[in-house]
């Protein structure tokens, strides 16, 4: 079983197209990290691309893919909107088992291990709620054409869908059969395209439709996660702090315009694939000169950047220079360090960092007290804080050993109860996760 992606640039031959990301920036690192993951884990991993693409993600950022395929530019005649045509598309030149990983999935672990013998596999199954419903409702009175496949979601009878992060199997039959359904789905409605735009066809011709076809045919399908979440409820798959324990994310939906979640998404790939890294970063600067403010980086590189920031914390003597590098390379998988700390009893010593304001915005007579977090090349961060948090900061205004700074927040407890101060305990340290996540906190061996 082979892993395949796909891109299609939709028409959209601007290196500085979004792509529906943050920034266009996030858009390229998603490639980076997506295709270098799966390398990592699998032996066979080929794109499927148009002549866009391959310049871009092949001769300029050189991504390690073992074969590429630059057969999409036969779809310039779809609307760049119909976006999950090209994957439609690639599933249907596929002449052996296959998964197709969307490129902002990122895996630390080996897939086809897992679903080698899977007749049909997607992510997972999800309940369609409003968003899916409201814009049906827009989209189907501009239909020219519906499959019978798709009457029980028409009439309300079926409320779910596959998520296709991931999507393949063993059964090329069925891909054979659904990939037809799904473009003459759309071809038959091209009359109407322009009146679909920004209605999302693209989830119900390829996720819907997907699910309503192997329901009708009885076909087993194996799931990533067994989970079956609303449409808008994913949780945790933008938490790089609890990678490589959690092993697969999927920045879908308001992930990918979460700035706190692509900037974790950059330091994690400029830390572990600098040199790709560095390639865009000169192709980025070529474009809009000294947006990216860094060097070219390699390995070596990375590890002395680490190791003077950890020499200058240890000295209690933050360097100006390079300091936003330094503390992001530093803070990568600093949260489960922490917590194997805790979780052994071991000590170690809390030092806040010194890129964040505190501020003060007051708007109806309502006061907020808040940290703006500085961000290299990117917008600040910021924290709301609440009452805990502005004790939490006060007792760490200077470094402090997690021994002695649990004793100093223990006195703020009040009460003898075993099993409410294993909550507040809980509390604290959920708080100090989440001050090493923001960069708030950086921790070393005592």
């Amino acid at each position: 079983m082979k892993i395949i992606q796909s891109f299609w640039s939709g028409n959209q031959k601007e290196f500085t197209n979004s792509y529906g990301w943050f920034t266009y920036k996030y858009n390229w690192i998603s490639w980076i990290l997506s295709c270098h993951q799966l390398v990592k884990y699998h032996k066979e991993v080929e794109l499927y691309t148009d002549q866009f693409g391959y310049e871009i993600l092949i001769e300029k950022l050189q991504l390690p893919y073992t074969k590429v395929h630059v057969v999409l530019d036969e779809l310039n005649h779809y609307d760049k909107d119909l976006w999950a045509i090209a994957k439609i598309k690639t599933f249907q030149m596929q002449k052996e088992p296959f998964l197709h990983i969307d490129g902002d999935v990122f895996v630390w672990e080996s897939l086809t291990d897992k679903f080698n013998n899977s007749n049909l596999v997607t992510q997972n199954l999800e309940i369609t709620t409003d968003y899916y419903r409201k814009g049906w409702n827009a989209i189907y009175p501009n239909l020219l054409f519906l499959p019978e496949e798709m009457n029980d979601f028409n009439n309300n009878k079926s409320n779910l869908a596959c998520n296709m992060g991931i999507i393949g199997g063993i059964n090329l039959d069925f891909f054979s059969h659904f990939t037809q359904k799904s473009i003459e789905f759309v071809d038959k409605n091209k009359l109407n395209w322009n009146k679909l735009k920004d209605l999302n066809f693209n989830v119900f011709f390829e996720q819907v439709f997907f699910y309503e076809i192997a329901k009708q045919n009885k076909e087993q399908i194996d799931f990533m996660f067994c989970e079956t979440p609303k449409d808008n409820e994913y949780r945790g798959f933008g938490d790089f702090h609890r990678v490589p324990d959690k092993t697969y994310l999927h920045l879908l939906g308001d992930y990918k315009r979460n700035s706190s979640v692509c900037k974790a998404m950059e330091v994690y790939t400029m830390k572990y694939y600098p040199e790709s890294y560095s390639k865009l970063a000169n192709l980025i600067n070529n474009h809009n000169k000294n947006e990216v403010e860094i060097g070219n980086l390699d390995t070596k590189k990375i590890e002395k950047i680490i190791s003077d920031y950890e020499d200058e914390l240890k000295r209690g003597k933050q360097s100006s220079n390079n300091r936003l590098l330094k503390r992001d390379l530093f803070n990568v998988g600093m949260p489960q360090k922490m917590d194997e700390f805790i979780k052994n009893k071991i000590n170690f010593k809390i030092l806040l960092n010194c890129d964040f304001e505190k501020r003060t915005h007051t708007e109806n007579n309502n006061t907020i007290d808040f940290l703006e977090i500085n961000e290299l090349n990117c917008t600040p961060g910021f924290y709301a804080l609440d009452q805990i948090d502005k004790i939490m900061l006060k007792e760490l205004a200077n470094p402090a050993t997690y021994f002695d700074f649990i004793s100093k927040c223990k006195e703020y407890f009040e009460g003898d109860d075993e099993e409410e101060y294993a909550t507040f305990l809980l509390l604290i340290n959920n708080r100090l996760c989440k001050y090493c996540v923001l960069k708030i906190i950086s921790i070393i061996n005592v």
